[in-house]
């Protein structure tokens, strides 16, 4: 992956202090076809022709960088909207993505509520408001159902051993 030097462009770093009302600390950024994505060490800032929006890092589900796609992509944990970004100049972006996600995880921990399933308990803290509880979720591998009252009752009791076992 080729890095590009420079900094932030001026109108972009101009029109994220409005945003953010401060001054940014850019970790990283990256051009999009219609704007830039600025990597800050509490979300993600995604510029495009309707303006910026917001992405905690605790709210990417999953997600990462696709090398033959030149794109970035990810999943909201709070709406289930699959994002995806083409960018014509990664720069360092995509491994400080990966590094800002992952700085949010407390616990992960896979239970198997019966042979050949699995689900996967996470704690995440928020960077955005370093007050906020930690953020407990269960996702389920493809295939599990957690409407079933035996899958939903094991998780469910595991989650609260879990939350027992680490008392944050």
């Amino acid at each position: 992956m080729k890095l590009f030097a420079g900094r932030l462009p001026a109108d972009a770093a101009a029109s994220l202090t409005t945003h953010l009302g401060r001054r940014p600390q850019v970790l990283a950024w990256g051009r999009s076809t219609d704007g830039v994505l600025v990597a800050l060490h509490d979300r993600l800032a995604v510029m495009d022709a309707d303006g910026w929006r917001d992405v905690p890092w605790h709210d990417v589900l999953s997600g990462g960088w696709d090398g033959e796609a030149r794109s970035l992509h990810w999943v909201r944990l709070s709406s289930g909207e699959h994002v995806d970004v083409p960018l014509t100049e990664p720069g360092s972006l995509p491994e400080v993505f990966r590094e800002r996600v992952e700085s949010t995880f407390l616990v992960t921990q896979v239970i198997r509520p019966a042979p050949g399933h699995s689900i996967t308990i996470t704690a995440r803290r928020n960077l955005m408001d370093a007050d906020a509880p930690v953020l407990w979720t269960a996702h389920p591998a493809r295939g599990v159902r957690m409407d079933d009252p035996a899958t939903l009752a094991f998780a469910e009791a595991e989650l609260a051993r879990l939350r027992a076992e680490y008392a944050f």
